[in-house]
């Protein structure tokens, strides 16, 4: 007798859910995406983040034939990094393999045409917790990968895993015409002390040319003017704004700047945001006996400061794929396998996250010391992210940071012990 293909539903069709169909439907195992937006409807929409993809992110979306930027989109081969304040230091390393930023309503609505037109199931509609209960009689397994309709709420809270109650930094981040590209198309951190982040990176979107600029602001800094400030109320005055902060603290940035051409690109091409970094758990049992997966945001959020929340939800959902195929029995067991295997990648990623929100620990400032000083280990720095989880798996302790620094090979790659 031939056992029966598993069903799997995916409710929500972000990057976590898109890559997690999109892998299914490749092995052949039937996959329906619940979502609420039509692709037209996800390019029209406001812009909700600003997202870099790994290297390991790009590679897995060659092996689903969904890799439509690479031939268009701007690679980003190195990692310019800049401490300001009373020590300033500054570096720019060379990234292993190229990272890229694609505008995640272009990405989107493209990968959920994918999955449509390769023959994937997709419902459109709101789904409510209630809901999730006769999906669960329709499919073999339910994965949650949105939080919307308040369905994050579902999964409980791991309170020694979410060290905070309420969010670190006020985001803003946008799309920005007017910013010259660097002959060495990076992306770009800039921490300023006791005010917080401005990143920064060329991106692929609706016109040529754009740059993403995001400001992590602490409460009563510099930065929260901007991050409170409304477009709307005086494009002009947000527009200086941005200029003004940009020559005092990211002079870098700023010396690229043609200040007639400099504006947002649209007034959709804004994002506020402030995030209280919560990790849950992977999985709930429901009433009628059957599970329901946790994955991504539904999963871990984390603050964007380190740029990896894209792609580690891209892990999870690969990860959550493997594991579907590998058995047709998706009972606890499976679950907490499903969870271990993926906070084994996302735990270190998530601690770094957090570790980052504060100073720089002293031996974390000692690698960047020494990755001012040598050109081995701004490329061992910039290796960091296309590999976040070794790399803030050593920084959680001196030891660990002296074996990366002992470990790095000449081109900047970690040969062995992280």
């Amino acid at each position: 007798m031939t056992q029966r293909a598993p069903k799997i539903g995916v409710v929500g069709a972000g990057i976590a859910g898109l890559h997690l169909g999109l892998l299914l439907q490749q092995a052949g195992i039937e996959a329906t995406i619940f979502t609420e937006h039509t692709p037209e409807q996800v390019r029209a929409s406001r812009l909700q983040n600003v997202v870099v993809r790994s290297a390991p992110t790009r590679e897995r979306e060659r092996q689903l034939g969904v890799a439509h930027w690479d031939a268009n989109g701007v690679d980003l081969t190195h990692y310019a990094f800049h401490l300001a304040g009373e020590h300033p230091l500054a570096f720019t390393g060379v990234f292993d393999q190229p990272a890229m930023s694609v505008d995640m309503r272009i990405y989107c609505a493209r990968l959920l045409e994918d999955f449509a037109q390769r023959g994937g199931d997709v419902r459109y509609g709101m789904l409510q917790a209630d809901d999730l209960a006769r999906l669960s009689e329709e499919y073999d397994l339910v994965a949650v990968a949105t939080g919307r309709g308040g369905l994050n709420a579902l999964f409980p809270r791991i309170a020694e895993r979410s060290p905070f109650s309420a969010p670190q930094r006020l985001c803003v981040g946008g799309l920005f015409r007017g910013v010259a590209l660097e002959q060495r198309p990076a992306l770009g951190v800039t921490i300023v002390r006791g005010h917080g982040e401005i990143l920064s990176f060329p991106v692929f979107s609706f016109e040529p040319g754009l740059t993403g600029i995001a400001f992590e602001s602490i409460a009563g800094s510099a930065f929260e003017t901007v991050a409170r400030m409304r477009y709307a109320d005086d494009p002009q005055c947000f527009e200086a704004t941005v200029i003004d902060l940009l020559g005092t603290y990211a002079p870098a940035i700023h010396a690229r700047i043609d200040p007639d051409m400099f504006a947002l690109s649209r007034p959709l091409d804004l994002c506020h945001a402030a995030i209280t970094p919560t990790v849950r758990q992977g999985y709930i049992r429901l009433d009628n006996g059957r599970y329901v997966v946790a994955l991504g945001d539904a999963h871990v959020v984390n603050d964007p400061i380190i740029g990896q929340g894209a792609n580690t939800a891209v892990h999870a959902a690969w990860t959550l794929g493997a594991a579907i195929r590998e058995t047709s029995i998706y009972d606890e067991a499976f679950c907490h396998e499903v969870e271990r295997r993926v906070w084994a990648f996302t735990g270190p990623v998530t601690a770094g996250t957090n570790a980052r929100l504060g100073p720089p620990q002293p031996h974390l400032l000692q690698v960047l010391q020494a990755a001012a000083r040598d050109q081995v280990v701004a490329n061992g720095y910039a290796w960091s992210f296309n590999h976040p989880d070794r790399f803030w798996s050593a920084m959680a302790s001196p030891e660990g940071a002296a074996a990366f620094l002992a470990n790095l090979t000449r081109d900047g790659h970690v040969a062995s012990g992280v």
